[in-house]
């Protein structure tokens, strides 16, 4: 059965600004184009430099425009768009923490994180039940989220 929520998207007022990730688990292996990241009130998504440049467009891009991400058992697509297909049981495990999360009564917010054990460069899109820091972050509109 399909879920459907709104999650409360943010974007740095200045390129390349953002908070801290936090503590976290994670599965590291540098031949992976994503990283799934687990924390306390949060799940990230570290990913290779061209999916991050795709999925950073796609969902924290431009402002004014809608997006929806939608969130399948073998699969990341915005709109019917696949961006990612997941390849292994670390990918699966990865989106069903994601899903898991997300399924709570909870209210989510989306931004672009970052975190010192981590290439400099590296952003993590961050999936958080707290709201960003809103010296940092501006709010766009909301994204929509289907999970499958």
């Amino acid at each position: 059965m399909a879920h459907k929520l709104l999650i409360e998207r943010f974007n740095a007022y200045y390129q390349g600004w953002c908070l801290a990730f936090g503590e976290h688990e994670a599965n590291i292996d540098e031949d992976r184009e994503i990283y799934w990241l687990t924390g306390e009130d949060r799940v990230g998504l570290a990913v290779a430099p061209a999916l991050r440049r795709q999925l950073n467009l796609s969902l924290l891009g431009q402002q004014g425009r809608d997006a929806e991400l939608i969130l399948e058992d073998d699969s990341i697509k915005v709109e019917d768009n696949v961006i990612y297909q997941l390849i292994d049981q670390v990918d699966r495990d990865g989106m069903n923490r994601l899903k898991n999360f997300l399924s709570s009564e909870d209210k989510f917010y989306l931004f672009l994180t970052n975190h010192f054990c981590y290439p400099a460069g590296t952003r993590i899109i961050t999936f958080c039940k707290e709201k960003p820091t809103i010296l940092l972050y501006k709010e766009m509109q909301p994204l929509k989220v289907l999970i499958r």
